[in-house]
């Protein structure tokens, strides 16, 4: 019977890390979409070369390790999912990304300016569905622990 639940949650996180990992890259692909989109943005910059190439520098290494961050914890659920030996640090990754969407979600309804309410239902739902996919992963990761030692496996 355990074994039967065990193999459920490995599932559960392969799946929940692979959808970490989906919407990391759904993220960057948000983000410049709405550079591209909200040229007034980019418009509002101080003259010269210099400071577009310093924002977009900004906003791409900031994208990247969001990216990898989320791979990171993606890969490592992943990989636990199909039986490999993870240790806990992307467990605590994982919650500090859980703790960030929950904030995102706030302030979602708090940044109102300039947004229709379709946009804001929308954002909302995106988050929320993300968070949902971290905290699905982190339950299956501490229930897939927690049987490894109930079953020996450590």
């Amino acid at each position: 019977m355990k074994e039967i639940k065990m193999r459920r949650y490995q599932n559960l996180l392969t799946v929940s890390g692979l959808g970490v990992i989906i919407f990391g890259l759904w993220t960057v692909l948000k983000t410049i979409l709405l550079l591209f989109l909200q040229e007034d943005m980019v418009d509002d910059l101080p003259d010269g070369l210099f400071y577009r190439v310093l924002f977009f520098t900004l906003i791409g290494g900031v994208l990247l390790i969001d990216f990898l961050i989320r791979l990171f914890v993606g890969l490592s659920a992943r990989a636990e999912g199909f039986g490999k030996k993870k240790g806990y640090g992307y467990i605590v990754v994982a919650i500090l990304i859980a703790i960030a969407s929950l904030a995102s979600l706030v302030l979602i309804f708090f940044d109102t300016a300039d947004r229709s309410i379709l946009e804001l239902i929308v954002s909302f739902i995106v988050e929320a569905t993300s968070m949902i996919a971290t905290v699905e992963l982190l339950v299956a990761a501490f229930t897939v622990k927690k049987l490894k030692k109930e079953l020996g496996e450590v």
